[in-house]
C-alpha cells in the first residue's frame, strides 16, 4: 500500500456521502427505475389542446399529400411502361 493509503481511506470514510444513507423505493431495481420516469414525467412540456389538434392535422395532411404523390406517380410510371412494353 502506497504510504497516503490510509489518509485517503480516513477522508472518504469522514466524508459526509460516505455517512448519507440513500433510501431505496420498494421493488429493487424496477421500483427505482419506475419513480425516476415518474419524476422526468413531471418535466415534461406538453402541448396545449390547440397546438396538439394544429399538429396533428399538418400530419394528416402532409400524409394524404404525399400518398397521393405516389400514387400519380405510380399510375404515371405504370401507364409509360404499359405503352413500352405494349401491354
Amino acid at each position: 500500500m502506497p504510504p497516503d493509503t490510509p489518509r485517503i481511506l480516513a477522508a472518504r470514510a469522514a466524508s459526509p456521502m460516505a455517512t448519507q444513507t440513500q433510501t431505496k423505493p420498494p421493488g429493487g431495481a424496477l421500483g427505482n427505475y419506475l419513480v425516476e420516469v415518474r419524476k422526468e414525467m413531471r418535466k415534461v412540456n406538453w402541448p396545449k389542446r390547440q397546438e396538439l389538434l394544429s399538429n396533428t392535422t399538418l400530419t394528416l395532411v402532409a400524409s394524404v399529400a404525399i400518398s397521393l404523390f405516389i400514387f400519380g406517380a405510380d399510375q404515371i410510371i405504370s401507364t409509360v411502361l404499359r405503352f413500352v412494353y405494349g401491354g
